[in-house]
């Protein structure tokens, strides 16, 4: 969550023509507006230990060349910096966050996606990551259709594919992903995504 408000802020102000850098500083309480969270002190704290979460996790990527292998690791934010009132109960009044040159070189590249608002709004994280497929493979297309199987594979899941196919079956039936309404065809065990055209409108795609 704070991860992608940091590419959205980043972006508009991209899109805006004002001069970007990695390091941003972040309001506290409209970082947690903008992720449709409380504001109460708990809510705060939850944030303050997102940050730290996000900082300690890296990311490992191999590329092999002949019989030579390179593996690189990485964070996605360099560092962090909090500002809150004093006293135990003092609530954050801005976060300063440095990412990684490996994240702010994907978004010079516009080689990041942008999410709807709603995204935050899913409760479930596998719902949330059958959104990113969507978006990543339907983007701004009529629609787009993909086996269960391949869907489940896609999504990295450990669940069972039945619990997988019942969790696809509720999104159809309360039509609640942003962006894309899901139809699932049964007896192709195939689902498609077909985009509402809601968000494009105001928006610039991304890829």
């Amino acid at each position: 969550d704070i991860l992608s408000y940091c590419i959205s802020w980043i972006m508009e102000r991209k899109k805006a023509g004002e001069e970007v850098s990695k390091r941003v500083r972040i309001n506290s309480r409209e970082l947690l507006q903008f992720t449709n969270r409380g504001t109460s002190g708990r809510d705060y704290m939850a944030l303050q230990e997102s940050i730290e979460r996000i900082r300690g996790t890296t990311i490992t990527t191999n590329i092999r060349t002949g019989d030579e292998e390179q593996i690189d690791t990485f964070g996605r934010i360099e560092s962090s910096s909090i500002r809150r009132k004093h006293g135990l109960d003092g609530r954050l009044l801005w976060c300063d966050v440095t990412l990684s040159d490996w994240v702010f070189n994907a978004i010079e590249a516009n080689e990041v996606l942008t999410l709807h608002r709603d995204y935050f709004r899913l409760k479930k994280p596998l719902e949330r990551r059958i959104y990113e497929i969507a978006r990543k493979h339907c983007g701004r297309q009529d629609s787009w259709s993909i086996s269960i199987p391949l869907l489940l594979k896609k999504s990295g899941s450990q669940s069972p594919l039945k619990q997988f196919r019942y969790l696809v079956k509720n999104l159809v039936k309360h039509d609640h992903l942003p962006d894309y309404r899901v139809e699932y065809d049964e007896e192709r065990d195939n689902v498609s995504f077909f985009n509402r055209e809601t968000w494009w409108k105001d928006h610039e795609e991304v890829n």
